[in-house]
């Protein structure tokens, strides 16, 4: 029988509605939900029909009743609030990234292991359609090897100015890029070898982020080598000017010696092998949704669930070898914790 499980859900912003709608989609009980903005946390409770709304977040761990805590906060509370609910006995999902340094990634891991609690990290992409065509086509061979796959993802700042603090989400190189590179380490089957990148603040002069004691790079092209011989490519910018006429996207193609695949907006693809050509409409569903139901029936059967702290610390890593190559002009070497 499914068991079903109670959560509390920490950070009531955009992606913590998407957790209390995932979880609940799934068949699953959200208990509370956390917020020091009390009043945008009464907003979700009262959307989704939450019963209890909290400022504080250890008294939503506390609550006995609670399985799983579910964390939708800034990067910088990922690691304290995760091993604070490890040491209560909960299970943790987290949201992308991980968190902020190897150190800190240490201190969670730690906590987890100590307390024989099941983690598990957001990169929801893992459930999409796409994904699994990519895997497909480069499994079975049909577009060949090496494979590079070119990613993009334009916009203007963002609304909100935490993600470009410096000491805060760290900007998109952090915060959105490791969408990619899980995809590319999914696809490829490989772990990433070594970074190129060059980075800029194209923000620099924009009034509203005058509070930031630090603005983090917004723009960014980063070049990937995967110890398989594919290459990951990416154009990053969250510092494109207000009400800019051009098309502000998520966008990736892949391409190798006997076909290609890209995406051409509206949910859909082509896939071109030889001379022929392949339209596809992919729907992708509620991933969150998806990943939820995966997680809770880990914890039922007693599994790991598969994207969890090591997929997450790989990830870590390589962004961290990114914003190395960004100071330094060189291609830098992925360090990896187990190294």
């Amino acid at each position: 029988m499914k068991q079903s499980f109670k959560i509390t859900v920490i950070g009531t912003g955009s992606m913590g509605k998407q957790h209390v709608e995932g979880w609940q989609l799934a068949g699953h009980n959200v208990v509370s939900v956390v917020d020091l903005n009390l009043d945008a946390a009464r907003e979700v409770a009262s959307k989704f029909g939450v019963g209890t709304v909290l400022a504080d977040y250890k008294e939503a761990i506390n609550d006995p009743d609670i399985d799983i805590a579910s964390i939708c906060l800034p990067l910088k509370f990922h690691a304290p609030v995760t091993i604070y609910a490890a040491q209560q006995g909960k299970h943790v999902f987290c949201e992308k990234p991980l968190t902020s340094s190897t150190e800190h990634a240490r201190a969670m891991e730690e906590a987890v292991r100590e307390a024989g609690v099941q983690f598990g990290v957001g990169f929801q992409r893992t459930y999409a359609q796409d994904t699994a065509l990519f895997r497909r086509l480069a499994n079975d061979g049909e577009l060949g090897r090496p494979l590079f796959f070119n990613s993009e993802n334009l916009a203007e700042v963002r609304p909100k100015i935490a993600m470009h603090d410096a000491f805060g989400n760290m900007g998109p190189v952090m915060d959105v890029c490791c969408h990619s590179f899980f995809l590319w380490r999914t696809v490829f089957g490989s772990r990433a070898k070594t970074a190129y990148a060059s980075g800029r603040v194209f923000a620099k002069d924009r009034p509203e982020l005058d509070s930031l004691q630090q603005r983090a790079v917004d723009t960014a092209s980063i070049v990937v080598e995967y110890e398989s011989g594919d290459t990951g490519a990416m154009t990053v910018s969250w510092g494109l000017p207000k009400k800019t006429k051009i098309r502000t996207r998520c966008a990736d193609r892949i391409i190798g010696p006997k076909g290609a695949v890209e995406a051409i907006g509206g949910g859909k693809w082509n896939v071109y092998i030889g001379d022929q050509i392949e339209s596809l409409e992919l729907q992708h569903g509620h991933l969150h949704e998806k990943q939820f139901r995966a997680f809770a029936q880990c914890l039922q059967e007693g599994t790991p669930y598969p994207v969890g702290l090591r997929e997450g610390k790989e990830i870590l890593a390589l962004t961290e070898a990114v914003f190395r190559s960004i100071d330094s002009g060189r291609t830098e070497p992925v360090i990896y914790d187990a190294d």
